[in-house]
C-alpha cells in the first residue's frame, strides 16, 4: 500500500453524494497514509442561476462563490481527505465541438488549475505528485502534466459516450486523454476490453464495497416477509419491461427501489403498481438498515454496449449482507458464479428469484458474505496501489517502493 505520498484526484462525483462513488471510497483509503487532495467537479453559471430561481437553501453559495476558500477537510475513522471545490465554471457543455468550446474549455482548465496549484503549495504537496484524473478527461486533457507530477493516470468507471453531461465531447476527449496518461485503470472488463488498445499500460481494478458497514445489515434468518430491493439510480440502465413483469407476477412480494430518480417517466410507470416502493436516495451509513429487511437484492439491467463496461458496487453490498442476488447476463459476471443467480430471461429472472428466498438460510448467507469479503475498498486500494508503485517503476522514478 502507498505511503506518506501527494495525491491529486482530480474528480465528477461530490465527496458528500448521495450514491456510492468508487472514487471517493479509494480517496478515503488512500486518505490513511498518505495526503490526499480531492477535487471535486466545478460548478457552473448555469447550476447557480438555477439554484437561484429555484431558491435552493440547499445549494453551497458560500462554496460556489469562493466565500469560504472553497477547500474543506474531512477526517474520519483514521483517514483525512482535503476536498476542494474549485471557483465557477462557464457552462459550455451544449456548445458543439470545435474552436470555440476548446477555447473556453481551457479557460475552465485554467480557473481550476490555477484554484488547484494555490492549494497544492499550502498543503505542501507539490513533490513526488501522484495525479489522478477520474472519469473527467475533459480536465485530464487541459491539465494533465501541469502540476509537475511524477505520473498522470485515468481512472475510468462507466461508458462515457452514455453520461449525459459528456455525451458532447466526452468520447473524443476520452480518447485523446487515454493515449496521454501513463496508465489507465479499468473497473470493468467489458470498459478495458473496449478501450485498453488505446493505452497498453492498462490495468484492471474492479469496484469493492464497504464490506464492514453492509456486514451490520447480515441476519442469521430470513425476514418473513418477502421484500426485493434494488439500491442504486432509477435510469436508464434498468429493464422496466422485467421490473413490471416481475411486480405483476409476484404481487404478494414488495419491491422497494432506493435511490436517485434519475428517469421520472419510469417511476410513473413503475409506482402505480401496488407492490412498488420508491424510497428516495439515502446516505451510504443508512442503506444497510434497508438492506436488513430485503428477502433478495435484484441487479435488473438491460443488456446493451453501455452495461457491459459496468461493474456493480452493489452485488459486492448485497452479498456483505448475506442476502440472495439476482442478475441479469449485462455483464462479465464470472466471478460470482454459483454465489449468485443470473437470469437470461424474465421467466428465468422470477423463477429464479423465487428459488433463491425459499431455498435462502443461515449457511448459504455465511457464504454470500465471504464471497465479498474478498471484494473490500481495501483490497482494491492495495491493487490501485500496486498499479501506482507499476508505474513509477517504469517511468524510472526513484521514490518508488518498486
Amino acid at each position: 500500500m502507498l505511503k506518506n505520498r501527494n495525491i491529486l484526484c482530480v474528480s465528477v462525483p461530490s465527496w458528500k453524494a448521495n450514491y456510492a462513488s468508487t472514487i471517493v471510497e479509494l480517496m478515503k483509503k488512500m486518505g490513511m497514509d498518505n495526503k490526499v487532495l480531492y477535487v471535486q467537479n466545478p460548478y457552473t453559471i448555469k447550476d447557480l442561476l438555477t439554484a437561484l430561481m429555484r431558491r435552493d437553501k440547499k445549494f453551497p453559495f458560500k462554496t460556489v462563490l469562493n466565500l469560504s476558500g472553497g477547500l474543506v477537510t474531512h477526517s474520519e475513522n483514521d483517514t483525512e481527505v482535503h476536498v476542494l471545490t474549485p471557483p465557477l465554471n462557464l457552462t459550455i457543455n451544449f456548445l458543439p465541438q470545435g474552436f470555440i468550446y476548446d477555447q473556453l474549455l481551457k479557460f475552465n482548465g485554467w480557473l481550476v488549475r490555477r484554484s488547484v496549484k494555490k492549494q497544492l503549495r499550502r498543503l505542501n504537496m507539490n513533490k513526488d505528485l501522484i495525479h489522478i484524473v477520474s472519469f473527467h478527461p475533459l480536465m485530464g486533457v487541459v491539465n494533465g502534466r501541469k502540476f509537475g507530477e511524477n505520473m498522470l493516470l485515468y481512472h475510468c468507471y462507466d461508458e462515457i459516450g452514455h453520461a449525459q453531461w459528456m455525451k458532447n465531447h466526452g468520447t473524443a476527449y476520452e480518447n485523446i486523454f487515454i493515449r496521454k496518461a501513463d496508465a489507465v485503470v479499468f473497473t470493468s472488463q467489458g470498459l478495458m476490453e473496449k478501450k485498453s488498445s488505446l493505452n497498453r499500460n492498462s490495468f484492471l481494478v474492479k469496484n469493492g464495497a464497504d464490506i464492514g458497514l453492509f456486514s451490520t445489515a447480515f441476519n442469521k434468518i430470513p425476514p418473513e416477509k418477502n421484500t426485493v430491493g434494488f439500491i442504486g439510480s432509477i435510469d436508464d440502465r434498468l429493464d422496466y419491461d422485467l421490473l413490471e413483469y416481475l411486480a405483476a407476477s409476484m404481487p404478494e412480494t414488495v419491491f422497494q427501489f432506493i435511490g436517485r430518480v434519475v428517469d421520472e417517466k419510469a417511476k410513473l410507470r413503475l409506482e402505480k403498481m401496488a407492490n412498488v416502493q420508491f424510497l428516495g436516495a439515502k446516505k451510504l451509513e443508512e442503506l444497510p438498515g434497508y438492506v436488513k429487511e430485503f428477502s433478495a437484492g435484484i441487479i435488473p439491467f438491460v443488456k446493451n454496449e453501455f452495461t457491459k463496461g459496468i461493474y456493480p458496487l452493489k452485488i459486492n453490498e448485497y452479498l456483505a449482507a448475506g442476502i440472495p442476488v439476482v442478475s441479469t447476463d449485462f455483464s462479465y459476471l464470472e466471478d460470482f458464479t454459483g454465489v449468485i443467480t443470473i437470469a437470461r430471461d424474465k421467466e428465468q429472472f422470477r423463477k429464479g428469484l423465487m428459488d433463491e428466498i425459499n431455498t435462502d438460510n443461515y449457511e448459504k448467507r455465511m457464504n454470500r458474505q465471504q464471497a465479498a469479503s474478498k471484494n473490500s475498498w481495501d483490497s482494491r486500494a492495495e491493487d490501485l496501489s500496486r498499479v501506482i508503485e507499476t508505474t513509477e517503476a517504469r517511468l524510472g522514478f526513484k521514490n518508488s517502493p518498486v
